[in-house]
């Protein structure tokens, strides 16, 4: 059922994006995926995919509610990546649109306090 509704508020936040913002690749700083994605010694790859799912969807949201800002601060509660599940922690993230000149846009997710990656 979580996969399910997952993807039904997917589906309704993306279907509202204006489409170019949805042909961007999206990549994350490795200290963003470390912190975010990444678990020590997941129990299945599967909650590796939720972790990431559940954080493009996060920027996505905040897209949706500022599609012409360059720099979105937002933030998420997740598990540690070594695993302890006694609490969900916050997590500052900041999503960056990449704008470049010869058509290689994309968005970059990173950590708040960091700058994010300049692939071109």
């Amino acid at each position: 059922m979580v996969a399910r509704t997952w993807r039904i508020t997917m589906s309704i936040t993306i279907n509202h994006l204006p489409s170019t913002l949805l042909k961007l690749p999206v990549v994350l700083t490795p200290s963003a995926w470390k912190e975010s994605v990444h678990l020590e010694q997941p129990s299945h790859i599967a909650e590796v995919g939720t972790r990431l799912g559940e954080v493009v969807l996060e920027a996505y949201r905040e897209l949706h509610l500022q599609p012409e800002e360059p720099q979105i601060d937002f933030g998420i509660y997740r598990f540690l990546p070594n695993g302890d599940r006694s609490g969900r922690h916050w997590l500052e993230l900041r999503l960056h649109r990449m704008d470049a000149i010869d058509g290689n846009s994309y968005l970059c997710i990173s950590l708040r306090a960091e700058q994010p990656l300049n692939l071109f």
